[in-house]
């Protein structure tokens, strides 16, 4: 029973991340210029972080530059089916429904992945996530989960920076 325990509070935080993220990702979001930023400039710190940390790994280096050409081939999609609305005085955009599907997949099935990885290992995967250690030489060592991340780094700067530019653009205009 304790051990059921020990992975419920985990899988809860999960659920709720995820049923964020899809709150977030799927339908008109309103613009808001500061939360946009904030992500850019996280998505910026920890990828270069995590490019700092893939020095020891120079193959590793292959799998980031995939994930990058591939989010910024899917940031180039939702660019060209981008729409803006206002409403109530609010600009409100949103891309096409499946790229937004797309991104969101990617992401639930990264912590899918890791959430099956972690019972897989009879739990002793969920000591290891707790050592900043070990949580980088997992990144290091799996090209999926480099390419993963670096689709998603790229997506979110790419398409946040257009929204970014875009809506000083409708500014202007109205």
């Amino acid at each position: 029973m304790e051990q059921i325990s020990s992975y419920i509070i985990p899988l809860l935080v999960i659920l709720f991340v995820v049923y964020r993220r899809l709150k977030r990702s799927v339908g008109f979001q309103p613009f808001r210029p500061g939360r946009l930023k904030m992500r850019i400039g996280i998505f910026s710190v920890i990828g270069i972080l995590l490019l700092v940390t893939g020095f020891p790994h120079p193959a590793i280096y292959v799998s980031d530059a995939l994930g990058i050409a591939c989010g910024a081939v899917i940031a180039y999609y939702a660019i060209k089916h981008s729409r803006f609305e206002h409403r109530d005085d609010t600009l409100f955009y949103r891309t096409h429904i499946g790229i937004e599907t797309l991104v969101v997949l990617l992401f639930i099935g990264r912590i899918a992945f890791r959430v099956i990885e972690m019972f897989g290992n009879g739990g002793t995967a969920a000591v290891a996530l707790n050592n900043e250690t070990a949580q980088m030489q997992q990144y290091t060592n799996d090209p999926l989960t480099a390419a993963t991340f670096f689709l998603l780094v790229a997506y979110y700067i790419g398409y946040y920076s257009f929204i970014l530019r875009k809506s000083d653009e409708k500014a202007l205009l109205s």
